[in-house]
């Protein structure tokens, strides 16, 4: 409701934001519409149109609330008709279209099928009267209101281009640029090859329009049309009484249909004026058509003196000075785009100083012109020295917690230079940057190392890659390191790519010194993750099979002490006791042998192996694996205590911060229930060695793999029937719905079996887990979570009034009553229930590794409305999906 008061208050209308939903919102906002009646009244009116126009997607529920507001904007229409307020009538019009167009989204199509109907006859009766001096506005809007309507519903209009081109013809007000967009749009769409199931509102409405206009699949003729070479000649013959903008659009339709019509191409002369008329002009509209036009229909066009003059016009505006950032940023990717289709051009290019970055640039700018000005001087003696110049300037526009987006053309602007100018200076400056980069911020370190692999790949003799590896192991092994726990696994990662290159790059006792001061030291080793604590282990291991130990004995020992005395883990635990006790009983060789993978070592005989034939792939999957339903409360009974936290909001949301960076490390447990199917044969003997492997979407995270090792089939009359219930680890990324592939191997008889299982899907809620109380409160969870929860919703409410949308919010209603609604929260939400009341139900929820859904469900006449607030807005979309079953 917050941006909704916001554009009440600056519409005037904010005695309406007292408000609390939607519904009421809507209800007073017809009455403003219906019982206002008089002049003095159209401030009112015509505000409270915009409004519905600009929060239609908010007001709208089902299709009785787009049929109330056309009934109340139709009303105000012929009000208006009576007292010539164009302003108003057009704004009724617009409304009506957004309204119409919004509720695709949330209504069944068919509800709106006759509605939608009515109002296109609406709009081409009011297009269709051409020339009436008293509605030239109206008329105008309407045909904007067509096209929207035809871009969101492709030849939806394909039926009326008859009628259309005789009204543009006809038509001699200023409404006549908006109906030759409309013409040239339709005609574009008409004579497509193939047009999209979806669209950008959806699927197309299943109306008597659908049938009537849209064309089957494969389905191209333009039967009926007058010449189409004749209306592309009047929308050309038309464009000098059209506007910068208008004449863009209409051109951009008119490449579209040369594009689609070839034999129209042979009249792309007649667009030869616009080349001479936008060549020379700042305008981004005009440069733009001028780029399409080369791009598109270049050598119909353009003659060689034509390409110099664009490739020259587009140089200037690319670094000029006083055109706005994101203009330049836009020839600049025209340039781009341009001398990567005609290379040939290069060479005319006598002045870098067009594209050397200048102090007005930005890092996004600069980048791009980095890029440029790498291919301009490719090949070229002295490139070097603009080429350093550039770079050095580059770091100092590098800020801490760049985007992803800057970070990863960063890299590629690197990357071309290094492939291009591969020269000492360079194989120098490249490392530096980037290592000077990566020490202010550490994230950039997995762009560094992809980095390092295409290097490698283009350059395998070149000295880059270890230069770099070396100096960054050299910078983050120093006391002063900015690494922390946090992001420690950056570091780490780069110590395991050291240690599997040449043995000049790793320094091994530096790396094992700097992990017994500060990783695996007592205060710390028990704040290490699983996979964190593996991942130091992995190191060890490679250290000990690609290295000479004797080296490096002492500290790699320490380092194997220090994890059996200070970590909790019986996995990390056993690992460690492991590796230290072959380090101290085997030599040097021996543990060589030991390590070498089973491919190569001298104990993978016949008998110990199988081969591939003794591997038996299974069609049909003989196991199951769902999720396991969470357990219900069983009485709809829960105390609140009404004591509070005598602790300041800042405090609460200061200990919460501390504690949560912790949680996030640890995985969700997600209780599964692994069983037989009916495929499986029950005289088969227990199932030895199953191990169960997940593959889950990268963005979203990963699932450890489950080894159960010995498992009884069900039926057996030897074993018991009891479900074998297992944990399953996800390390999340992002608490998103996804579906996750799951395959089993499993030894029968001594003979390896594998099978894919049926996919294991996890939906939001399984996500869902109770917001974490801090250690000093677990005696007091209840009030530190109701306490936690109330500090969180004030904070991310503030968040989302501000420009940094670091949270987002959102209003639903759900039309149950209070006493099923109350049952399945508790059915679906009582472990994160923090307060209830007769009226109000508050839910906290955490979402792993450091999300958060807050709820507010306030009991109202007949049905419940409900305040979301989060601080990731993709959740949104998710929470309204979940709640629709609910209904």
């Amino acid at each position: 409701m917050s941006c909704v008061n916001r554009n009440l208050v600056a519409l005037g209308l904010g005695y309406l934001s007292e408000s609390t939903d939607f519904p009421s919102l809507l209800d007073q906002l017809i009455k403003i519409l219906l019982e206002e009646k008089g002049s003095e009244k159209f401030a009112s009116k015509y505000n409270v149109a915009i409004f519905i126009e600009l929060e239609s997607a908010a007001l709208i529920f089902s299709a009785a609330d787009v049929e109330l507001i056309f009934v109340a904007l139709k009303n105000v229409f012929q009000e208006c008709t009576k007292e010539n307020s164009p302003l108003l009538h057009g704004q009724c019009i617009l409304s009506m279209t957004t309204v119409l167009l919004q509720a695709f989204e949330k209504v069944n199509e068919e509800e709106l099928g006759v509605l939608f109907t009515e109002h296109i006859e609406f709009l081409l009766g009011l297009v269709n009267q051409t020339n009436n001096v008293n509605n030239i506005h109206i008329r105008s809007i309407a045909a904007r209101c067509l096209t929207e309507i035809e871009i969101c519903f492709p030849q939806i209009l394909k039926n009326c281009v008859d009628s259309l081109y005789m009204a543009a013809v006809v038509e001699t007000s200023i409404a006549h640029q908006c109906y030759m967009s409309l013409l040239a749009l339709v005609i574009s769409h008409s004579i497509a090859d193939k047009i999209n199931e979806t669209s950008l509102w959806g699927k197309y409405p299943n109306t008597q329009w659908k049938s009537n206009f849209i064309q089957q699949e494969g389905d191209t003729l333009i039967t009926g049309y007058t010449d189409l070479k004749e209306m592309v000649s009047f929308l050309v013959d038309q464009l000098p009484l059209c506007s910068t903008e208008g004449v863009a659009w209409i051109t951009m339709q008119i490449i579209d249909m040369m594009l689609h019509k070839p034999d129209l191409q042979a009249s792309a002369q007649v667009l030869k004026p616009l080349v001479l008329h936008f060549s020379n002009t700042y305008s981004t509209v005009a440069g733009h058509v001028v780029f399409l036009l080369e791009k598109h229909l270049g050598n119909l066009i353009f003659q060689e003196k034509d390409m110099i003059q664009l490739l020259q016009q587009l140089l200037l505006n690319s670094s000029h000075p006083s055109l706005s950032a994101s203009t330049r940023l836009l020839y600049l990717d025209w340039l781009s785009d341009y001398l990567s289709r005609r290379p040939e051009k290069i060479a005319s290019i006598q002045d870098v100083n067009f594209v050397l970055p200048g102090s007005f640039d930005g890092p996004e700018t600069h980048l791009k012109k980095l890029k440029l000005l790498s291919s301009l001087l490719k090949n070229k003696k002295e490139s070097s020295v603009p080429l350093l110049h550039a770079l050095a300037t580059l770091q100092k526009q590098m800020k801490c917690k760049s985007s992803i987006k800057l970070k990863s053309a960063l890299i590629k602007v690197l990357y071309r230079y290094l492939c291009d100018h591969h020269n000492v200076d360079m194989s120098a400056e490249v490392p530096r940057i980037l290592v000077a980069v990566t020490k202010e911020d550490i994230s950039f370190v997995p762009f560094v190392l992809n980095f390092i692999h295409c290097v490698q790949d283009i350059l395998p003799k070149s000295s880059v890659p270890s230069c770099l590896l070396t100096s960054l192991v050299m910078a983050f092994t120093q006391p002063d390191s900015a690494a922390t726990l946090a992001t420690f696994h950056f570091v780490l990662d780069i110590f395991l790519m050291a240690v599997t290159q040449d043995l000049c790059i790793c320094q091994p006792k530096a790396i094992l010194n700097y992990l017994m001061k500060y990783i695996v030291c007592e205060e710390v080793c028990g704040l290490l993750s699983w996979m964190l604590g593996h991942q130091i282990l992995s190191l060890c291991f490679k250290l000990m099979s690609n290295y000479d130990t004797v080296v490096f004995f002492y500290e790699l020992c320490e380092v194997l002490k220090m994890f059996m005395a200070n970590s909790e883990d019986v996995d990390l635990l056993d690992r460690a006791h492991i590796y230290h006790s072959l380090l101290v009983s085997l030599s040097n060789k021996k543990l060589k042998e030991v390590f070498v993978s089973p491919k190569q070592s001298i104990m993978a005989s016949e008998n110990t192996f199988h081969s591939a034939s003794a591997i038996c792939k299974l069609d049909e999957p003989i196991l199951h694996l769902k999720k396991e339903r969470r357990a219900t409360m069983q009485s709809p009974e829960k105390l609140i205590l009404e004591t509070n936290l005598d602790i300041p909001e800042a405090d609460i949301l200061k200990l919460y911060a501390n504690n949560i960076s912790f949680v996030a490390q640890k995985p969700l447990i997600i209780k599964g229930r692994l069983s037989t199917t009916s495929r499986c044969n029950v005289k088969l003997q227990p199932i030895q060695a199953l191990a169960i492997f997940f593959t889950a979407p990268e963005a979203w995270g990963r699932i450890e793999p489950i080894m159960i090792g010995h498992y009884a089939v069900k039926n057996s009359s030897e074993y018991s029937e009891s479900p074998h219930i297992v944990d399953i680890e996800c390390f999340l990324y992002k608490p998103y719905p996804a579906v996750i592939q799951v395959r089993a191997d499993f030894s029968i008889h001594n003979v390896c079996h594998m099978c894919t299982l049926e996919p294991l899907s996890l939906d939001l809620p399984d996500f869902f887990q109770p917001l974490p109380v801090h250690d000093e409160f677990i005696s007091a969870s209840v009030v530190w979570r109701r306490a936690l929860f109330h500090s969180l919703w004030n904070s991310l409410e503030e968040e989302s009034l501000t420009v940094s949308n670091a949270a987002f919010t959102s209003v639903c209603v759900l039309q149950q009553s209070r006493e099923d609604l109350r049952a399945k929260l508790y059915e679906e939400l009582h472990e994160c229930i923090v307060e209830e009341n007769k009226d109000f139900f508050h839910v906290g929820i955490y979402l792993f590794p450091t999300s958060h859904l807050l709820m507010k469900f306030l009991f109202k006449c007949g049905s419940t409305l409900v305040r979301i607030v989060t601080d990731d807005v993709n959740i949104l979309a998710h929470v309204n999906s979940y709640f629709k079953t609910w209904l």
